[in-house]
């Protein structure tokens, strides 16, 4: 049985922005956009907020609403960053360096086809203010669904309603763990502490 001080029903103040952004397609507006990490290990990190429809201030406000209710798990973190591997050849965690560059220009790309007159030229500073779609994944791992920013998208054609959703993503569960391996001499594990002389 659980008990603990101060133990009693009632709604957590903010919950009602606490649930999930559905996955599909929005367009939103970039807050902040900053290098993380330390080289050769950075990441482009992008912090976005839908901007348009029903769900706007959506990630401001779940991050509000949990700093306001505080969070027994530390840091309460904001929700609607994607983060992209800076291409680098010395980088450590690149398993795949091509597709590092893949993504990274075609981010360029899209923000490029979202602003007219904007060109991406690697400053991450000139991306704040900047309008672009964000594409909504369902992803699942051991039994836990949520949403995540699965890509960008060109704004006008989430506005036009012509970018089909992310499928789910599924991941591996993780592996169980296997049991011990019985002796192949036939010794069982002795149940006594053994003297060392």
């Amino acid at each position: 049985m659980i008990r603990y001080e101060g133990m009693k029903s009632e709604e957590m103040k903010g919950s009602e922005n606490m649930g999930q952004l559905p996955a599909g397609t929005y367009v939103a507006k970039v807050i902040d956009a900053r290098i993380e990490g330390t080289e050769p290990d950075q990441q482009l990190a992008v912090y976005l907020d839908v901007s348009e429809g029903e769900y706007e201030g959506f990630f401001t406000k779940k991050y509000n609403a949990a700093k306001e209710a505080g969070s027994k798990y530390g840091e309460v973190k904001y929700k609607g960053v994607i983060r992209l591997r800076i291409p680098n050849e010395k980088n450590t965690k690149a398993l795949y360096p091509e597709s590092d560059i893949r993504k990274m220009n075609d981010m360029g790309f899209r923000f490029e086809k979202s602003n007219p007159g904007f060109r991406w030229e690697g400053d991450e500073r000139k991306l704040i203010g900047l309008t672009v779609g964000i594409n909504m994944q369902e992803d699942e791992y051991n039994g836990n669904v949520f949403t995540r920013i699965g890509r960008f998208e060109v704004a006008q054609d989430v506005r036009a309603g012509t970018v089909k959703p992310m499928q789910p993503r599924k991941r591996k569960e993780t592996a169980p763990v296997a049991p011990p391996v019985p002796d192949p001499l036939g010794f069982a594990p002795v149940d006594v502490e053994t003297p060392f002389f």
